[in-house]
């Protein structure tokens, strides 16, 4: 993207919020540094004062980044990877954990739901805003972000759990998810469940996916019953627990439990 003209860079490092401060660099490797889950005071000068802001995340998670209404200097803002480039199908729009417009919103859907863009992986990252065409002596505004940490929605991007522990997780919008995985050998049965601060009925809803991610619901001998999901006996290999929501309105809090049997008589 041809945008080198007078570009000014913001550098987002994981920390407590930071102070005030209206001063950015000119590109990606002059940029400076401010903290996730803070509010930064931008001033764009005139209409070629883009400004860039670099931030580091320490693990995977949701991002959101909004200004106020009427902050009428900026006209758009983009989100880049630690290659300067633009992230792939991340865009503005409505956020799912806010609720608000945001500039850069992650979860972002798209019109094509294979490239939806759930999470965002560890490492640096940069935010990029682009003036108002015509800006002349820019008003000062405030750039918002927020940053959670958050597991990843599919296979690619799956956390590992213990062979027989428990992790805690957090499901905080309709379409929601966290995938797992585990490690069997030798072969075994999985069980696993989850506890919430729910009824039991209303514990999140558990499938089982094989190394390939390809569905293993019928290895699941008791897919819907109040104890999670309980496996036929499986073959050595990497498998995936993914965790969603059993209703739109049910979220929050919640430990997955696994625990891994190889004992084919005890099921």
């Amino acid at each position: 993207m041809a945008l080198f003209c007078a570009v000014a860079i913001l550098v987002i490092v994981a920390g407590p919020a930071s102070a005030a401060d209206e001063a950015h660099g000119h590109d990606c490797e002059t940029a400076t540094s401010i903290t996730l889950n803070s509010d930064l005071h931008v001033v764009l000068h005139n209409s070629i004062d883009f400004a860039v802001y670099r931030m580091a995340l320490d693990r995977r998670g949701l991002f959101n980044v909004w200004t106020d209404p009427g902050s009428f200097s900026v006209w758009d803002i983009e989100l880049l990877n630690a290659a300067c480039s633009p992230v792939y199908g991340v865009f503005a729009g409505t956020s799912a954990i806010t609720g608000i417009y945001s500039k850069i919103t992650v979860p972002s859907f798209n019109i094509k739901p294979m490239e939806n863009v759930w999470t965002l992986a560890p490492g640096v990252y940069y935010l990029r805003l682009h003036p108002d065409p015509v800006l002349k002596n820019g008003e000062p505004f405030i750039v918002h972000n927020k940053f959670i940490a958050h597991y990843g929605h599919d296979c690619a991007t799956a956390e590992p759990v213990p062979a027989s522990g428990s992790i805690n997780g957090y499901l905080l919008y309709e379409q929601d998810r966290e995938v797992f995985h585990v490690t069997v050998n030798p072969p075994a049965s999985i069980h696993a469940w989850t506890t919430a601060d729910r009824a039991t009925i209303d514990q999140p809803r558990i499938d089982l996916f094989f190394s390939d991610c390809s569905s293993a619901a019928q290895m699941q001998v008791n897919a819907e019953s109040e104890a999670g999901i309980t496996t036929t006996m499986l073959e050595v290999g990497t498998y995936y627990i993914s965790v969603e929501p059993f209703r739109k309105d049910l979220l929050g809090p919640y430990t997955l439990h696994v625990e891994l049997v190889n004992d084919q008589e005890s099921w």
